[in-house]
């Protein structure tokens, strides 16, 4: 598709360059009630009061099962709410995400509650880093970068595991 060095620069840094604005513009938005995007961890922390009595969105650690407590961080800053009329049981160390209307006193009055184990996340991690290695090695035996035209090239024959381990090149 690009036929120069030059033309494919140019296209990864404008890529790069709007990927990098739409995060930013992304990151600025408020929250949108009427559209589903209530306030969540990051707005109550910052102005708890603001948000009383509207309905709410929060993710956190549970730490008390009974009465149910979460953590919910933000940065370097933390606050412990209290979810009350939740009928799901829950683990300490499990995650949860709550929807329900702030209440006073760090109380949200639950009216949804999804709980997901602690080790859904050691879980997902492992079977995240077995697939990279996986993908990684697969690219590494099949492919090669030609840095003359920054592209990826295939191999001709791919390289054999022993001479992937040892560093070895081969076209």
């Amino acid at each position: 598709m690009f036929s120069s060095k030059l033309h494919r620069k140019i296209a990864i840094v404008s890529l790069l360059v709007i990927l990098t604005v739409f995060f930013i513009w992304y990151g600025s938005l408020e929250p949108e009630p009427d559209r589903g995007d209530h306030p969540g961890g990051e707005h109550i922390i910052g102005d708890y009061e603001m948000h009383i009595g509207e309905k709410v969105e929060v993710g956190g650690e549970v730490i008390e099962e009974e009465p149910l407590r979460i953590e919910v961080e933000h940065g370097d800053q933390k606050i412990v709410l209290t979810i009350i009329d939740s009928e799901e049981t829950v683990g300490r160390k499990d995650r949860v995400t709550v929807y329900g209307t702030l209440r006073e006193g760090n109380v949200i009055e639950c009216k949804n509650l999804v709980v997901r184990p602690y080790w859904n996340w050691i879980y997902m991690y492992a079977v995240s880093g077995v697939a990279a290695v996986w993908v990684g090695i697969r690219l590494l035996k099949q492919w090669k970068w030609d840095r003359e035209n920054w592209t990826f090239e295939q191999r001709r024959k791919p390289l054999e595991s022993k001479k992937l381990i040892k560093g070895e090149k081969r076209g």
